[in-house]
């Protein structure tokens, strides 16, 4: 690839000055363990923010406008401009310019749909450099400072003392408001983006509310907890011997492009995870919005913790990844960026280097611009980007497996770590007495592996509407009305947002994917509660009983109901008049179920999920309008 000559580019390197790869290490750990570097961080992101703290006989060094958060948040959606980092030619702004083609003229400037890359193959290629960006920018303030002294005269300056400051990893004060920042009023519930002066979680409903509403943000987040590791947990679930591109699509993204009707396997993404956490930290704040989520301080070290995911993902399964497309009844399909972004036409083919795999704005140092597999990986042979994560369960990042055992071995720890445990869920269950699971010669196993007897896995697949509401929305699942099993986020944009890309999904009716696994001890609960005969109990009593005692919630970020629906084929359908409209009512949600294997004689393997089965739609009856949101068509 030929280099160019960008006008002020910020290349992203990672910390490649330090000469060496060092540890991400976990913010608990760095302020408990490291109290220097922990200070030297502090400082170095109120600096990007643009508040720095004063430090005895330090020099603040100039901040650069692109490495500002200012700047690095706005890349992830409003203001939607150019980042100041990239600063294309005009040879790279007008490749592929037409003068009869929308995205090009309408809107001006050219180009939509901001960077970002969701819903996309692309997902966890691009946002890894993101990171990179914000933690070599915190670095290089690092450096300049610890310049300034050497240990013993720091020592020497701090006195050994702990000193408060004001803590820049709460909330950013906005520099100054950008003009496309725009209020939105949803269901009663105004969240400010044009006259909040700076970021908030859970605000309150007021230009002015007084601070983040954290007690909220936590009651939310633990009622998600189990929710979210069972998820993290069965992304370390996939078989070995797969469809590369496929099973990569489905770990990566909501989307799940490649997809076909008669597949019923069911683990979930990386992405749906992601949404998640979006959604139970912003509440009515900014990191619920996509145009406003990179200014919160927390999306840097949510993303670093997806980032480390994907690392020990990929440490586990190096053979799956997104190649140049994907291939499905005999024909080659290559993957799509739906949406279009700044630098790619809508419905642009993506691939994993040359002209379709790049990833902008992210620049090397000779200006041309990363790619999807250079991305890949966190080992001494890929391409270097200087960091790693600590060991975790036995897997250090940075260090290549030594063969498949050592992968497998490991995805079975992580999963168990994670909850995903059916050996010791189906002893604490006893098994769910006479649900059919296929038996020796039924169905091939992989060798040495044997069905766990009377246990499935009972798991709900959903596909929403991605702009049903025109904003973030949840869709949640009860027990008993009142009991959290699951959630997913829709993590999506207004109507109003300048992603003109989110326009052309909204009118192709784009769908999110996610998954929901019911516990077993709750399915386990649901029969013996029953008061059934468990000697005659089936596959079709079970199911009727699960779903019967499921109730569903479509909720706005806020907490307020949007729509609702009972489970079951008993269940009174929903009247007409007060029936939620079509448009936002979820596309599918069907129960789902696997029968598990184990290792017949090493306990230390991966569990093995198969003979997967659609069984009922969750909420047949219909659902409910709560708000007059839910009606509109």
């Amino acid at each position: 690839m030929t280099p160019v000559k960008a006008r002020d580019y910020y290349p992203i390197t990672g910390r490649s000055s330090t000469g060496g790869t060092y540890d991400r290490i976990p913010v608990e750990e760095l302020k408990d363990d490291y109290p220097y570097q922990w200070s030297l961080f502090v400082l170095g992101y109120a600096w990007i923010k643009g508040s720095p703290i004063p430090f005895p006989g330090v020099v603040q060094p100039p901040l650069k406008n692109s490495i500002s958060l200012m700047e690095i948040g706005g890349v992830h959606g409003r203001p939607y401009r150019e980042w100041a980092g990239d600063r294309r030619i005009p040879k790279e702004a007008q490749a592929d310019f037409s003068h009869v083609d929308k995205k090009d003229t309408n809107p001006s400037p050219s180009r939509f749909g901001g960077y970002c890359n969701h819903a996309s193959i692309t997902f966890p290629s691009w946002h890894r450099p993101y990171v990179m960006c914000i933690e070599q920018a915190i670095g290089e303030y690092a450096e300049n400072v610890a310049q300034q002294y050497d240990e013993e005269v720091s020592i020497t300056a701090t006195g050994q003392k702990t000193v408060t400051v004001p803590n820049p990893l709460s909330f950013f004060k906005f520099p100054y408001i950008p003009e496309d920042f725009e209020d939105t009023t949803r269901n009663g519930v105004t969240a400010h983006f044009s006259q909040w002066p700076r970021t908030y979680r859970y605000a309150a409903d007021s230009p002015t509310p007084p601070g983040s509403d954290i007690p909220a943000l936590q009651a939310a987040l633990k009622a998600q907890a189990e929710d979210l590791r069972t998820k993290v947990g069965l992304l370390f679930s996939f078989p070995d011997g797969g469809d590369s591109s496929m099973i990569y699509d489905q770990f990566s993204n909501t989307l799940n492009e490649s997809r076909q009707e008669d597949d019923n396997t069911t683990i979930g993404s990386l992405e749906s995870v992601h949404n998640s956490i979006h959604g139970v930290i912003g509440g009515n704040g900014h990191m619920g919005n996509p145009d406003y989520a990179g200014f919160d301080p927390f999306f840097y070290f949510h993303h670093s913790n997806v980032d480390r995911i994907i690392a020990l993902w990929e440490w586990c399964y190096t053979s799956y990844w997104m190649n140049n497309g994907y291939t499905a009844d005999g024909a080659d399909h290559s993957w799509t960026q739906q949406r279009g972004t700044y630098s790619q036409a809508y419905n642009e083919k993506l691939e994993e280097e040359g002209e379709f795999g790049l990833i902008v704005p992210w620049r090397h140092e000779d200006g041309t611009y990363w790619t999807n597999k250079e991305t890949r990986f966190l080992t001494p042979d890929a391409y270097p980007k200087y960091y790693s994560y600590k060991e975790f369960l036995g897997v250090k990042v940075d260090k290549p497996a030594d063969n498949l055992q050592q992968q497998q071995e490991a995805r079975a720890r992580i999963a168990k770590y994670y909850s995903i445990d059916p050996q010791l869920s189906a002893e604490k269950t006893g098994t769910h007495t006479h649900i059919e699971v296929p038996g020796v010669g039924d169905i091939d196993l992989p060798s040495n592996f044997q069905s766990i007897r009377g246990f499935r896995l009972f798991i709900i697949l959903v596909r929403l509407p991605e702009h049903a509401f025109g904003r973030s929305y949840n869709f949640q699942v009860f027990y008993k009305n009142t009991q959290l099993i699951g959630n997913i986020t829709v993590f999506a944009r207004e109507d109003s947002s300048p992603c003109k890309a989110c326009a052309f999904r909204r009118d192709g009716a784009a769908l999110v994917r996610g998954v929901i696994a019911i516990p077993p001890r709750i399915v386990n609960e649901i029969i013996v509660n029953s008061g059934i005969d468990r000697s005659k109990n089936n596959m079709d009593i079970t199911t009727g009983l699960v779903t019967k005692a499921l109730s569903g919630k479509l909720l706005d970020l806020s907490g307020r109901v949007l729509a609702s629906a009972k489970g079951g084929e008993d269940a009174a359908t929903v009247p007409a008049g007060k029936a939620a409209s079509k448009r936002v009512q979820p596309v599918e949600i069907t129960l789902l179920s696997s029968a598990v294997a184990q290792h017949a004689n090493d306990k230390n393997q991966p569990v093995y999920f198969f003979d997967w089965k659609p069984h009922k739609g969750l909420f047949p009856s219909g659902w409910k309008a709560e708000s007059v949101e839910a009606t509109r068509h």
